[in-house]
């Protein structure tokens, strides 16, 4: 392979996983939640180790357990929440893994239970 084939990989490589970044949610244990009323950030609890990311609503969640002030839900919405063992949501890794949604927390957190 020449230099010029190896360096448009690269490139276009780098392209492709900065668009998957910008779709993707890391997990901010810190943070505060600032949803507006009658809406609830998103809490994640691991509590399997074959699920490595989640995707609620169509977000990808990457990361280990936590806390995602920049996910909103609202009180009475339903989540749909997909499982993957992949850690990027990868649609060939996709799994069954049981979900639980439970209430909001006193720091305004809706959390979901995947076990």
């Amino acid at each position: 392979m020449n230099r010029k084939t190896w360096l448009s990989g690269v490139v276009t490589a780098i392209a492709v996983s900065a668009g998957t970044l910008t779709l993707t949610a890391g997990p901010a244990s810190a943070a505060t939640c600032q949803a507006q009323p009658f809406s609830s950030c998103v809490a994640v609890s691991y509590q399997v180790l074959y699920v490595k990311s989640i995707r609620v609503n169509g977000r990808c969640l990457i990361g280990p357990s936590g806390q995602y002030s920049n996910v909103i839900i609202g009180h009475d919405e339903t989540p749909f929440v997909q499982t993957y063992g992949g850690a990027r949501c990868e649609g060939n890794t996709e799994n069954r893994a049981r979900v639980n949604i439970g209430g909001e927390d006193a720091n305004r957190y809706r959390w979901i239970w995947v076990s």
